[in-house]
């Protein structure tokens, strides 16, 4: 029997769980399957795990690209189980994290083509990143896109988006910053967040397989916010990507308790107060007259947390070099459109990093 709360859960993200790649089978099982709230992470990682059994069961038949597929969907379930509700009990949370990146590594040198998993130097350490290089071109001198997510979305789940470039023989590089995915535990958000996409940047720079000439910029939720900022402070960028465009967080006392709670908990603060002064500097009025590249938008016009204002407001900072596609009717970074959406992201990129 399902329950009201759950349900209402798997229905109100139901649009970015199928976008990343669960399927809506999955999310019919899992409405009956999980009986109250509090066996939410146990049972998508138990779901996790039927995935791994079968992803195991392809291995020993020698069918690696099977596998690849049932791991990365089992890594996808734990993600969701420990990072869509607010009530997942810390070590649980932790335990399905964990597990969604031993899984996800697994994969990536069978998916086709495959991912490399990269440390890119940051201050005194590193992030955890993937380089993806499009089947067949593993010499130098390709386009490359950095790619990375907000609050909640990780490296892990940027696989389907990192489909869409390669197939059009651009590199990707995805990775987790301050306060996302595998870092969420050991360093805390930081509001100059595009400071990490610069080392992103500059470890793709580093690399012989990769153009520095031709970098691109993309970021989901927050991340677009990122992306925007980061082309403002980093000449290095020739094209970027706001995919839910946030302009600033002026009305973050106005969200719901639960997206509070999710904003500061990345930000490790503990109260509203906090995270206002927190979240302070996270306005794109601080990059008047300096974006240096040409910037898509993608946006529902019913988003809540990026209302469709955002948009408007960065192209009346530059008309000339922003472009807006806005769904109407959708939600947080138009999930629903995410078919239309991403092969149009991605040729936006290809035409400014692939063409002269």
């Amino acid at each position: 029997m399902s329950d009201h709360e759950v349900s209402a859960t798997l229905r109100s993200n139901a649009a970015r769980i199928i976008s990343d790649g669960i399927p809506y089978g999955d999310l019919l099982f899992l409405e009956q399957d999980i009986t109250e709230p509090a066996q939410w992470c146990e049972r998508w990682v138990a779901l996790s795990a039927t995935y791994e059994k079968l992803a195991d069961a392809a291995v020993e038949n020698g069918s690696t690209m099977t596998a690849a597929e049932l791991l990365w969907r089992a890594a996808l379930c734990c993600h969701f189980g420990q990072g869509i509700r607010m009530d997942v009990a810390h070590d649980a949370k932790l335990h399905a994290d964990q597990r969604k990146n031993l899984l996800f590594q697994r994969a990536a040198p069978w998916l086709s083509p495959p991912m490399q998993r990269v440390a890119i130097p940051y201050e005194d350490g590193s992030l955890p990143g993937y380089l993806r290089l499009p089947n067949g071109k593993h010499d130098t001198g390709l386009p490359c896109v950095v790619v990375f997510g907000g609050l909640d979305t990780t490296k892990e789940d940027a696989l389907e988006i990192s489909n869409h470039f390669v197939a059009r023989g651009m590199a990707v590089l995805t990775f987790d910053g301050p306060g996302q995915g595998e870092m969420l535990h050991s360093l805390p958000l930081r509001v100059d967040f595009e400071a990490a996409v610069s080392a992103a940047i500059s470890y793709a720079c580093s690399r012989p397989e990769i153009d520095a000439g031709r970098i691109g910029v993309l970021g989901r939720s927050t991340g677009g916010h990122w992306a925007c900022k980061t082309t403002a402070s980093d000449p290095r960028v020739k094209v970027a990507v706001a995919w839910g465009l946030i302009y600033d967080l002026h009305h973050f006392p106005r969200f719901p308790e639960s997206l509070k709670k999710r904003f500061m908990r990345a930000a490790n603060v503990a109260s509203e107060k906090e995270a206002v002064d927190f979240f302070a500097p996270f306005d794109l009025d601080t990059i008047k007259n300096r974006i240096n590249c040409p910037i898509l938008v993608v946006q529902g016009s019913e988003d809540p947390i990026a209302p469709a204002r955002s948009a408007e407001r960065l192209q009346a900072q530059a008309p000339e070099k922003v472009e807006i596609v806005m769904y109407q009717g959708s939600g947080h970074c138009a999930h629903d459109k995410t078919h239309l959406s991403k092969p149009l992201m991605a040729d936006f990129a290809k035409r400014h990093l692939c063409m002269s």
